[in-house]
């Protein structure tokens, strides 16, 4: 290993014909050089991300071009011609977006180019509007501040396909960075590029506008990230009042109030709570970095209460499926999202469709049910991690109508004396409580995957046969069983009123625990709790 990171190290160094890249390169420790060249970045189903430093390991000028190239390369073999190309708010984002435009542009592909950062909602909406064959985002969306990332959109808004991503990885794995960028490191865009911005946003926020003042403050967070233009002016065209922390305010990679700004996480709203308890807001939204999803917290009682991304979904399930009267209505979701949706949906006589995690797999039944049922029928569609499609003929997550929709039911519910909690409670007394905690365990090193994936294996091997001392009834092996969906690496377990799911990241060395236990709210936290703690104890053996 560490005789062939030298050698490709020695190959970039030699051959680079930056200065300013040499230099860097000639700067790295020998730790560095083993580590940042000891593997090839890979492209696979949630696009490409890393951390932002030199090396065939990581995010920078190379490897973005290299994507970029190989890009062109499979746009030429299916004769495509047109991609939009966005970016965040992120450090070089800017810079890769403008990089990616280049090699694009020099290989004669209409480029449409964000001037300035604008959110992945907005990417999708303007691949769509102009009929490009792709839209390219450059973002790490909510890692931390030394992560950024591509993700390819197809012409329909959702996240290329499994087929295309297999083209486009073979192409990557056969592209030579370094002849890639030596290429266009120099060169200037054409007028062959054009360049996007305000008319976007005015035509992705276009809706009916009402004006009328609304009774409830609201605290809203971007975590200076791309959503504040649109979201604002969404809320502003709906006559809500709202006040953003003024740290969190304006665009910045640096995330110096919220060092992984994840709205799943309570951490974010750190600076948001601190404004929300000053002017007594009802309710905190917060959308990451490319505000394709969102967190909320409510004001319930004098305390202010985090909603998990399940606990906003079964709040927009049944305030849409209410809504919504056609008889095929229909919501989509995934595998590890609470099964309590199940039982909502029951209830409202609405269809249930269920897929493999990731918006390409959720995206792609909701078009294809939009197109079997029609728009009308389209209630839902969402995963647990805080991604919510809530508009019809948009099918990739978006925080920025989801932002407006928990404002305008929290708002009526003002009007009864409710907040987003008791209709939560209404909910489970219809329904029944259901405790979900989500985990995760996070490998380390140079064969981090190897040992993640190696863990999931053993539980195939020596198959678990009591939790928490009850029976396990039920095994679902994605990989291997008749589930109806393309095979994927992970494994589901039941026993009794307790159901989880092991499966590792598609993105990161990290294995990833669903668990969900339905009963009384104090039973089925305490066993939720300790049934973790097994579970954990079980994966670490």
């Amino acid at each position: 290993m560490k005789k062939t990171s030298e050698r490709v190290y020695s190959y970039w160094l030699n051959n680079i014909l930056d200065k300013k890249i040499k230099k860097q390169l000639k700067n790295l420790t020998k730790q560095q050089i083993i580590s940042n060249f000891a593997n090839c970045l890979s492209f696979g189903t949630a696009g490409m991300r890393g951390t932002m430093e030199l090396g065939t390991n990581n995010i920078n000028k190379l490897t973005v071009s290299k994507l970029a190239q190989s890009l062109v390369l499979y746009m030429k073999q299916e004769n495509k011609k047109s991609v939009v190309v966005c970016f965040d708010t992120r450090k070089n984002s800017r810079m890769f977006a403008k990089l990616f435009a280049k090699v694009l542009d020099k290989n004669k592909i209409k480029v449409y180019l964000f001037k300035n950062f604008a959110p992945t909602p907005l990417c999708v909406f303007a691949t769509t509007k102009y009929g490009a064959d792709f839209g390219i985002m450059i973002t790490a969306s909510h890692n931390n501040k030394t992560y950024n990332g591509i993700k390819i959109y197809g012409s329909l808004g959702i996240q290329i396909n499994k087929d295309e991503q297999e083209q486009i990885s073979k192409i990557f794995d056969e592209t030579n960075e370094i002849e890639t960028y030596n290429d266009v490191y120099k060169y200037k865009l054409s007028k062959n590029t054009k360049f996007l911005l305000k008319k976007e946003i005015d035509d992705f926020t276009k809706q009916p506008k009402d004006k009328n003042k609304k009774n409830i403050k609201i605290v809203y967070t971007p975590l200076n990230g791309t959503g504040k233009r649109a979201v604002t002016k969404l809320l502003q065209q709906n006559g809500f009042n709202f006040y953003i922390p003024t740290k969190q305010k304006n665009a910045s990679g640096e995330f110096k109030t919220c060092p992984y700004p994840n709205p799943e996480f309570i951490e974010a709203f750190s600076e948001s709570l601190v404004v929300a308890k000053k002017i007594d807001a009802d309710i905190i939204i917060a959308t990451d970095p490319d505000a394709d999803r969102i967190g909320v917290m409510v004001k319930h009682n004098k305390d202010y209460i985090k909603l998990s991304g399940n606990e906003v979904g079964y709040i927009f399930a049944e305030y849409l499926l209410n809504k919504n009267t056609n008889k095929n209505k229909f919501i989509v979701t995934s595998v590890v999202s609470s099964p309590l949706i199940d039982d909502i949906c029951q209830k409202h006589d609405a269809k249930l469709y269920k897929t493999l995690t990731g918006f390409m797999s959720l995206g792609t039944k909701d078009y294809e049910l939009q197109k079997k049922y029609g728009k009308d029928a389209f209630c839902l569609c969402f995963e647990e991690s805080c991604g919510y499609v809530v508009k019809n003929s948009y099918f990739d997550k978006d925080g920025i109508f989801a932002s407006l929709l928990v404002c305008k039911i929290a708002e009526k519910l003002k009007k009864q004396n409710k907040t987003l909690i008791d209709l939560l409670k209404e909910i489970y007394s219809k329904y029944g409580y259901m405790t979900t905690i989500g985990d995760s365990i996070k490998f380390e090193g140079v064969n981090s995957l190897q040992k993640m994936n190696d863990v999931v294996d053993n539980l195939r091997i020596n198959k678990p046969q009591k939790i928490l001392d009850k029976d396990i009834t039920k095994i679902i092996d994605y990989s291997t069983d008749d589930t109806g969906l393309e095979k994927q690496n992970f494994i589901e377990y039941h026993a009794k009123d307790i159901i989880f799911i092991i499966r590792p990241s598609g993105t990161e060395p990290k294995l990833k625990i669903y668990l969900f236990v339905k009963g009384d709210k104090n039973s089925a936290t305490t066993t939720a709790q300790k049934v973790l703690e097994e579970i954990k104890a079980k994966l670490l053996i």
